[in-house]
């Protein structure tokens, strides 16, 4: 068999199993399994072995079984940057780049040097790290509960060449912001959202692997904007940036205003769906 004829097969394989987007995790797939880039695995004259075929075969079923691609490839990208992951992170949305987006906005505005960011449930990193690559003269405390989460988003900070300006602590928010040296300019997150009792009910891929920790927002899903907004530790001026559920704006908004956030915003991503709230500190 011909690697052509393999992608061939690997991509019925995954439409076949209900892949929307076979074609594109097929590739994914062979790039991965043979150390491939795009342009190889589709112009290479390549013969594949029987244990070649045997091992993308079995990369595919875990697919068909639910299994996140990026989990099973072990990356993804994210900002126009490539981030490793693992069932210990969220796999990084499209959609948060809006909140990455309208950061970088409001901190450009407000001028950066030196500026100090604090990234609430940091994960893969991917939040801080894209905010240091495209913002060079900020530094970044990343935060998240979990040690595994913490010690793969600084190989990630390493792998973007941002660590000597992104560090990565392990705390619980539940219990207030841990001490910082001064109030800071910034804090953004992407925070768990989903009510307990829903989580369930979200399909295989999300539901079935990523970390139960990173989804829970607890009873309604509001717990953590309430953690952040009431304790976190700005300048007078200083921004909150949270990403939300798309039913959560109004809710979101009123609990930063009750914390004392002023000019609060509630902004759409492509789908128009209220996606990020933002707010200044009184």
């Amino acid at each position: 068999m011909t690697l052509k004829e393999l992608r061939r097969k690997v991509t019925e394989t995954l439409a076949d199993g209900g892949v929307s987007s076979a074609e594109a995790e097929a590739m994914l797939l062979l790039m991965y399994a043979f150390g491939l880039d795009k342009t190889q695995v589709l112009t290479k004259e390549m013969t594949v072995t029987d244990a070649m075929v045997i091992s993308v075969r079995a990369l595919a079923n875990r697919r068909l079984h639910g299994e996140p691609i990026q989990y099973i490839i072990g990356g993804t990208e994210f900002m126009s940057l490539n981030f490793w992951v693992d069932k210990n992170v969220l796999i990084p949305r499209p959609e948060t780049e809006l909140l990455v987006e309208t950061v970088i906005e409001r901190l450009r505005r407000q001028g950066t040097e030196g500026a100090g960011i604090v990234d609430v449930g940091s994960g893969s990193g991917c939040i801080g790290i894209s905010l240091a690559h495209y913002l060079t003269d900020i530094h970044v405390t990343g935060i998240d509960i979990s040690p595994e989460a913490v010690a793969l988003a600084q190989r990630n900070a390493e792998r973007n060449r941002v660590e000597k300006r992104v560090h990565f602590i392990t705390y619980d928010i539940c219990r207030g912001f841990p001490p910082l040296n001064h109030p800071v300019d910034f804090v953004v997150s992407n925070p768990p959202y989903i009510p307990t009792q829903e989580i369930s009910n979200l399909q295989i891929e999300v539901a079935g692997y990523e970390p139960f920790a990173a989804l829970d927002g607890g009873e309604d899903g509001l717990l953590f904007y309430r953690s952040i907004a009431g304790s976190a530790p700005l300048k007078a001026g200083g921004g909150l940036a949270f990403e939300i559920g798309f039913d959560q704006g109004a809710d979101v908004a009123d609990i930063m205003e009750r914390a004392g956030f002023a000019g609060i915003e509630i902004l759409q991503d492509l789908e128009q769906r209220d996606r990020v709230v933002i707010g200044i500190k009184k």
